[in-house]
């Protein structure tokens, strides 16, 4: 599991992006032993099931990238996931072990960049506002950070629905 700080890192977002790695561990925990079934599975009543969840978590990181001026082309699946957007047959979606691999792969370069982002490159305009009122690359990164946290949560809750023990 990678460390939440990073206390050798003095960059703005070095914590920030410490914490984006855990993710991936909170990802394995949530979704530990998932089988197909589970992850086309919406709840009762309506919502997004856990492989719709894992694709937007893992575009909304690649959205980040972008912004961060990382090389990340955009993924023709990317589409699917999009704030809006509406679920498809589960075969459509790319498989959880190729959006987990996107997922971890775009947290590794997040890292990367965040660990040597300047304090004037977080306090940039993002050309975005998020919902808190957030702006700036700064701002934006941990609005983001949130949101995947809120949607592994989500997952979480799902795994409880269907019948599996809590992680932790």
């Amino acid at each position: 599991m990678p460390p939440l700080v990073a206390s050798n890192m003095t960059h703005p977002l070095a914590g920030l992006a410490a914490r984006f790695r855990f993710n991936e561990s909170l990802l394995n925990m949530v979704a530990d032993k998932f089988e197909a079934e589970d992850w086309a599975a919406a709840p009762e009543g309506g919502g997004n099931n856990p492989i719709w969840i894992l694709g937007h978590v893992t575009t909304s990181r690649r959205f980040l990238l972008r912004k961060l001026n990382v090389d990340s082309p955009e993924e023709h699946w990317e589409r699917l996931f999009g704030m809006g957007s509406q679920l498809v047959e589960p075969g459509e979606y790319p498989s959880p072990s190729s959006l987990k691999r996107h997922f971890c792969d775009a947290g590794a370069a997040l890292s990367k960049r965040m660990a040597s982002l300047t304090t004037t490159e977080a306090d940039a305009p993002m050309g975005v506002t998020f919902p808190d009122g957030s702006g700036t690359i700064g701002g934006g990164a941990h609005f983001l950070y949130f949101h995947e946290v809120y949607h592994l949560g989500q997952v979480g809750i799902l795994r409880r629905m269907r019948g599996k023990p809590g992680f932790a």
